[in-house]
């Protein structure tokens, strides 16, 4: 039976307030974080995001508190106002072959001055893989719902039918796949993202880590060459 231990948090700390990574080990503040190497956004964009803030951020922070705790083993979860969608979530067929490896987990890319979070990496004890899984929160299901089949998808009777992924987080998770390897020597086999909607939670399909890391690869590349610029 394989043995499956947690891993060693790192000597990183974060400003909630600010988002900015501090080493504590040398004491050095981080550059950039993660979020903002990876943000394409227009400013209209961004500025539409920032009104709603007060909608996602209280939902997303407590639905990520709620799979963190269920992961470190707690019983007792206070869902708050979102048991709509941290119900299904917690009870998705994933998380009953699951063994977590890491949550909320700080690292760092010092020679890129980077610092970020991943939400979860474990192993899939039915498939036999280390998977590196990142969450995102939506407060309805009328974006990503259409009337598209897609291949490869944890699968969850008709829904998945109707449903495409909003948007790809192959950079982001690119971006944790490099630190874990940096940081640990670990390189998960393969990604997913946890798409949490009122009433139902859909595993992604696999996201090759190959294809995460090139993304990241790209995304940083953009983002050097435009602080070289100013």
């Amino acid at each position: 039976m394989k043995t499956i231990e947690l891993l060693k948090p790192l000597p990183i700390n974060r400003d909630e307030e600010t988002h900015k990574y501090l080493n504590l080990e040398i004491n050095q503040w981080l550059s950039y974080s993660t979020t903002e190497v990876c943000n394409e956004l227009t400013e209209e964009a961004k500025e539409n995001i920032e009104a709603y803030r007060y909608i996602w951020q209280p939902r997303g922070e407590t639905v990520h508190e709620c799979l963190q705790e269920k992961m470190l083993g707690s019983t007792e979860i206070d869902m708050g106002d979102y048991e709509n969608i941290v119900t299904p979530m917690l009870n998705h067929y994933l998380f009953k072959h699951f063994e977590p490896m890491a949550v909320e987990l700080m690292m760092s890319i010092p020679d890129k001055s980077v610092g970020g979070q991943l939400d979860l990496l474990g192993y899939d004890t039915e498939t036999k893989q280390i998977r590196l899984l990142d969450l995102k929160t939506k407060g309805n299901t009328k974006s990503g719902f259409y009337k598209r089949q897609r291949e490869g998808l944890f699968h969850i009777a008709e829904i998945d039918k109707y449903w495409k992924e909003p948007y790809s987080t192959d950079k982001q998770l690119g971006c944790y796949v490099e630190m874990l390897k940096l940081n640990y020597g670990i390189t998960p086999d393969v990604c997913n993202t946890i798409w949490a909607y009122p009433e139902v939670c859909i595993v992604g399909a696999n996201q090759p880590t190959e294809r995460c890391e090139a993304a990241w690869q790209e995304a940083w590349t953009k983002f050097e060459a435009k602080q070289e610029l100013f």
